[in-house]
């Protein structure tokens, strides 16, 4: 072949390699929050149970504007807190078992926030802990959530934590 034709193969190459679509941007994620529980179920009820007690909010109020941070929500007016609590205590059990998923606490819980806020807007009569249940149970049955054998069960923050920092070490590692 002659030089002219060697030329236009390289050229027309070049030109289709440039007009060749190029791999975009990573696409953001989507889909629901996730609900993260800051603590075991028997440590919440706890909390719950030594806070009903001496009538404080202080770590109840904490503990609900993390999760509603987390959902990016503002947090609770102090009028909603104590039942929002109950409601959490009562989810706890559930996510911890594997039942609920995190994306299904999540909605849950958005939806009991947005419910008590219209149908209550100044917080009263504040629904006793004891009917709370019955309330999960309802959801959980109208929305048919059942115990998904494949799913993995809540993952363990220290887990994280020690993956997180090995493969940051592993990313630093120079001629290996």
């Amino acid at each position: 072949m002659s030089q002219r034709v060697w030329c236009a193969i390289v050229l027309l190459s070049s030109i289709w390699s440039g007009c060749a679509t190029q791999p975009g941007p990573p696409v953001p994620p989507t889909g629901i929050a996730q609900l993260q529980l800051p603590m075991d179920a028997a440590a919440l009820r706890r909390i719950a149970a030594d806070e009903e007690a001496k009538g404080e909010l202080t770590r109840r109020r904490e503990i609900l504007g993390g999760i509603n941070r987390q959902l990016l929500m503002p947090p609770p007016d102090d009028v909603f807190a104590p039942e929002l609590f109950d409601f959490v205590v009562v989810l706890a059990p559930r996510m911890e078992s594997g039942t609920v998923s995190p994306a299904w606490a999540s909605y849950l819980y958005t939806t009991y926030q947005r419910t008590l806020r219209e149908e209550r807007p100044d917080g009263r009569p504040r629904r006793p802990a004891a009917a709370i249940e019955p309330v999960v149970d309802g959801y959980i049955e109208f929305y048919r959530i059942r115990l998904d054998p494949r799913a993995q069960q809540r993952p363990d923050p220290a887990a994280d934590g020690f993956e997180a920092v090995r493969q940051w070490r592993d990313e630093q590692r120079l001629g290996r």
